[in-house]
């Protein structure tokens, strides 16, 4: 039940960024790239189709192949189906965020509880981790897989410690660490291994061989599901732009540096640090709690010292604790590494993990109560503490010297307010008092950096409808010809020019700019098309002329687009200009003209081009498949589908091979004669992936047996020699 209120309270305390900012949860990649596939994945599930690949959505219609939406997470799944619900996309991003806010608090409360925390310090601890700096302003409010993962892994250290501990059913960690695994990000499958690796070598400290073998037998059979999940990317990744990221290097975006650990307690320190605005951030990415850095005087310290040093503490909870030392040090290197690491790039991601080791570390500490004597000395200590926050805070942005000052003096007087809490009523008043400090200085930190932001930048729309209105008179494909920089704010906020996905929460058959995180080099290359969908002016041009000699048709036909969006600050001469032969003008604004086809495009289905010997009779489409009846003296048929890796093609029931054709469309050869081609889309290698997983759940089945019993015996063994 305490775990529980823990929830709801971080639920309660995340509403209050709403409240402050109505949008605050919904920029960056939330509104670019996953809230409107969501969205759209769930319309799917809805109506009975489950998609792993969306031809609609071109570079961003793999869903398998991107990995990020987790397709086989039944968690995601059923907020994909909520978030389909949702006419406001702010609003089902908030209430997806404000559960994940509540199960990472909900975990860390539970761990800090398995580690030896007291109810209070862990109770202090869920409340805290949940609403630093990286974890609310840019996972939550922009980053949603990751604020995904790291509560997935947070709640699966929680069930492998107890599994180590003899405490809970294999079943239960196999059933928590596939989910992990599978919800799609990346780091949380190196997150379940750094775990692992750590509980794995506190068991060995202990000499628990027979724990050892259950947690890694659990573990490995968990991590099967990350065939499923990541395996299509990994076999499609040299058609994408992720093609060659091997190695280790540094190119310092990203990269926190130790220094900025001091401004941990500061709530305006904007750390110095290469990002997406430039050499300093724009919000307290490196901010961890106001309380942490000026609790720490206060910490008992010689009895904390005592106790490490007593034979009988290290016997029943040191070696345990080496568990929780591993995979700090662990995140510590990977936090103040190198930019990148393989395909893992961006280290501040992994600042959160590093503070949610610290404050377990801080709620054991808090547990063994709070030092009494040398108060003078103490609050000398906090007050200089917050004295350094502050001048580091200035240091980093002076221009937001009253901003540093006022939050300065608001820690100040939240530590006096919790310093009387604790001398009048109490442990409990103390963790009421920081626990409501937390609060307060979110809704501040929040105000403080949102208030302009509807002045200075853009505002991208979030009503389906108001998407819909926009789009309702496209027909068929739809190709946008825009570049950011060119576009007003208000073309943006009223839905008139939309970038990376959003165009797949209106009711828009689909489109050629999408949102991805993977890419597909060549047919990217061809458009000269950005991963938001931006394009270079160039291609208005090129739409109009011939693929090639072996495709003699204009590249708008070749694409089987039907609607042309373009944007006059890319293309100011369309703003004039007569309309192609064959399309008319069905609007012209300030700042967009909008073209269709006079007539439908001759060939039926997704079918691009036929070659000269080739003539397509009929064709009968779904998402993942397509059957095309052909005829004639045989050639090749090109699709309007991206040759993703899992494409296969079949003639009348015989095995064809399907290429890249001009542009990286689909091409499948077709001998001469009347016959039936069908093209399918399955994940590549999807039947093996889904034989090992299902392999291992037989094995964890198995083990989940053979535990409880091994258990038993060991415990009536020793009960008898006690006797």
């Amino acid at each position: 039940m305490v775990a529980s209120a823990v929830a709801v309270a971080a639920a309660a305390i995340a509403t209050i960024p709403r409240i402050v900012y109505d949008r605050f949860y919904y920029g960056g990649d939330m509104l670019e790239s996953f809230v409107p596939s969501w969205h759209r994945i769930g319309t799917e599930l809805l109506a009975g189709r489950w998609l792993t690949v969306n031809p609609d959505a071109w570079i961003g219609g793999n869903y398998a192949g991107e990995a990020a939406y987790g397709l086989y997470n039944p968690v995601n799944l059923a907020n994909y189906i909520l978030a389909a619900t949702f006419e406001n996309l702010s609003v089902a991003a908030f209430v997806i965020m404000a559960e994940f806010l509540a199960l990472f608090a909900l975990a860390a409360y539970l761990l800090c509880r398995e580690y030896g925390a007291r109810r209070g310090p862990a109770i202090l601890a869920g409340l805290t981790i949940p609403f630093s700096g990286f974890t609310l302003f840019y996972e939550a409010a922009g980053w949603p897989s990751g604020m995904m993962a790291v509560a997935w892994v947070t709640l699966f250290w929680w069930s492998a410690l107890r599994l180590s501990r003899g405490r809970t059913n294999p079943l239960v960690a196999f059933v928590i660490g596939v989910l992990t695994v599978s919800m799609g990000n990346p780091y949380a499958a190196l997150g379940a291994v750094v775990v692992l690796l750590g509980i794995g070598i506190g068991l060995l400290a202990q000499r628990q061989f027979f724990r050892l073998f259950v947690l890694v037998i659990t573990g490995a059979c968990a991590g099967t599901a990350a065939l499923v999940t990541y395996l299509p990317l990994f076999l499609s990744v040299d058609v994408t732009t992720r093609a060659g990221s091997t190695g280790i290097f540094n190119d310092t975006f990203l990269q926190p540096q130790i220094g900025g650990l001091a401004g941990m307690s500061s709530p305006s320190y904007l750390p110095v640090i290469m990002t997406f605005g430039g050499p300093v951030e724009v919000i307290p990415s490196l901010y961890l709690s106001w309380f942490v850095l000026p609790l720490l005087p206060w910490l008992p310290w010689g009895r904390i010292r005592t106790l490490f040093a007593s034979t009988e503490f290290r016997r029943a909870h040191g070696r345990p604790l080496i568990s929780l030392l591993v995979i700090a040090v662990v995140y510590f290197l990977f936090t103040f590494g190198p930019s990148n690491v393989g395909m893992f790039r961006w280290p501040i991601r992994l600042v959160e993990y590093l503070y949610l080791c610290g404050v377990i570390g801080l709620a054991l500490a808090l547990s063994l109560g709070i030092a009494h004597d040398r108060v003078r000395h103490r609050a000398t200590a906090s007050a200089v503490l917050i004295a350094l926050g502050f001048y580091l805070a200035f240091s980093s942005s002076p221009a937001l010297t009253l901003r540093h000052t006022l939050f300065a003096l608001l820690v100040a007087a939240l530590c006096v307010l919790a310093y009387t809490a604790w001398r009048t009523r109490g442990p409990n008043a103390l963790i009421a008092a920081l626990v409501l400090g937390t609060v307060v200085v979110t809704a501040a930190q929040v105000w403080s950096l949102t208030r302009d932001v509807e002045r200075d930048s853009r505002v991208d729309p979030s009503s389906t409808s108001v998407l819909s209105a926009q789009t309702d008179r496209y027909q068929g494909t739809v190709l946008q010809l825009a570049d950011l920089d060119d576009t007003s704010h208000e073309d943006v906020s009223a839905g008139r020019i939309l970038f990376g996905n959003e165009i797949m929460a209106s009711s828009a058959e689909g489109s050629i700019n999408a949102y991805t995180g993977i890419g597909f080099t060549e047919f990217q290359e061809a458009l000269c098309m950005d991963y938001r969908g931006a394009v270079c002016p160039g291609v208005y041009g090129a739409l109009w002329q011939p693929v090639n000699a072996d495709i003699p048709i204009p590249l708008i036909d070749y694409l089987r687009v039907s609607t042309l969006v373009v944007e006059h600050g890319l293309v100011p001469e369309v703003a004039t200009a007569p309309p192609p032969p064959g399309w008319h003008v069905t609007e012209r604004s300030d700042s967009r003209t909008v073209l269709q086809r006079d007539r439908p495009l001759p060939l039926p289905g997704r079918v691009s081009f036929a070659s000269d010997g080739v003539r397509v009779l009929s064709s009968e489409m779904s998402a993942a498949t397509e059957t095309v009846r052909v005829a004639g003296s045989g050639g090749t048929v090109w699709f309007a589908r991206l040759a993703w890796p899992g494409y296969s093609a079949a003639v009348d029931g015989e095995p064809v091979e399907t290429t890249a054709g001009w542009h990286g469309l689909l091409a499948v050869p077709i001998p001469p004669g009347d016959h039936e081609l069908v093209v399918t889309f399955r994940p590549p290698r999807q039947n093996l992936s889904v034989a090992a997983f299902g392999a291992a759940t037989v094995v964890v089945l198995i083990l989940s047996v053979v535990d409880p019993v091994v258990r038993r015996r060991k415990l009536s063994a020793a009960t008898t020699r006690t006797t």
